[in-house]
């Protein structure tokens, strides 16, 4: 589900092991981390949220994009676990990373996503490398829409689950608008209690001088609400107001929030974002982003891919070894530079900012 915080909830605990105030093994000790974003833009939207949740930006490496050299040009594209995994290895090697995050892993992965050979043909390699760099691995995936179990709403092949030695769950609280975190699997600990937390959203000026709307991750605490209670709530408490509401939300092109659909069904607005909050949790209407609900059709709108920022937090850009002559290796950047390093210019046909090359399929910056 979009815009329950799942990049949040990371960037807080990137800033504490980058701070050295998370608890842990770690505590009072600053380290190193990695990031592979795959549909955040770096410098609009990865960079701001570290930034708010207080991370230092000298510990963070990107390795979000690959330098690929062709005979009609040249490009920036991302990583892949079947085609790149040597270099990601080599970069955290370099960078000392105790922490890779991969927010998604789908955009790291080829193959069937619901093919359990598929998934193990990608993850088994990655989890062979966490274990020879003692490093813990963070992968994000989505859920499933709908009810059912918790555990088994991760979307695509159940080896997602089987793999992972630790699975925590993310939910929206739609009477409270908390998130619910609840460790679900975890081969190495007890299972302790969820944690809540709330998102405030902060406005933070961007390098090029405009303001970009990032959320910040504020700790409420130990709750016991888990996930599965949330997903088990029952969406029939909408009564004869359901094909209300969605016939309203189906009506508004650009979306809704809770304030308009109080005002048109004559509700409470906070009934309204509760029964908002289920009928998308039940699969009738998509959350589109924090607080915006939108009709089913749009579920499958994607954001554009702004390869052309993967040069910040630490301007790393790596590429795949045993270069042909079609790929021309070239080293990844260093780990400490700084925030506001420039960004380059990948497209060599004069495509404009944020356009993809029908020729070379290069992003300018």
């Amino acid at each position: 589900m979009a815009g329950i915080a799942k990049s949040t909830i990371l960037a807080w605990y990137v800033a504490g092991l980058t701070r050295g105030t998370l608890p842990g093994d770690f505590h009072g000790t600053p380290v190193p981390v990695a990031i592979i974003a795959g549909e955040d833009d770096i410098s609009r939207m990865l960079v701001p949220r570290l930034k708010v949740a207080g991370a230092d930006l000298n510990l963070v490496t990107a390795l979000s994009g690959v330098h690929v050299v062709e005979e009609d040009g040249d490009w920036i594209t991302s990583p892949n676990l079947s085609d790149d995994l040597a270099s990601i290895r080599n970069a955290l090697i370099d960078t000392g990373a105790r922490l890779l995050i991969i927010d998604p892993i789908i955009s790291l992965m080829r193959g069937d996503s619901h093919r359990l050979e598929d998934v193990r043909r990608n993850l088994d390699p990655l989890a062979s490398m966490a274990a020879e760099l003692d490093i813990a691995i963070v992968c994000v995936a989505h859920f499933n829409k709908g009810g059912g179990q918790a555990s088994d709403k991760v979307s695509g092949s159940h080896a997602f689950r089987d793999i992972a030695r630790s699975m925590m769950l993310l939910a929206v609280d739609d009477e409270t608008d908390n998130r619910i975190l609840t460790v679900e699997k975890s081969n190495y600990s007890p299972v302790k209690p969820s944690l809540a937390f709330r998102v405030d959203s902060v406005d933070v000026p961007t390098r090029s001088g405009e303001l970009t709307t990032v959320g910040r991750a504020v700790m409420l605490g130990d709750s016991s609400l888990t996930v599965q209670d949330i997903l088990n709530r029952d969406v029939s408490v909408l009564g004869e107001r359901s094909s209300d509401l969605i016939d309203y939300v189906n009506r508004q092109p650009e979306g809704t929030r809770a304030e308009e659909v109080a005002a048109a069904l004559d509700i409470p607005v906070n009934q309204a974002r509760t029964y908002l909050s289920r009928a998308a949790s039940s699969g009738r209407i998509n959350r589109a982003e924090r607080g915006v609900y939108t009709a089913l059709r749009n579920t499958n709108a994607t954001p554009p891919d702004l390869v052309g920022s993967v040069a910040s937090v630490a301007n790393s850009v790596f590429s795949p070894p045993n270069a042909t002559d079609a790929t021309d290796a070239t080293g990844h950047g260093g780990v400490a530079n700084t925030v506001a390093s420039q960004l380059v210019d990948y497209c060599l046909h004069g495509v404009t900012t944020g356009s993809r090359c029908s020729k070379c399929g290069g992003v300018a910056a």
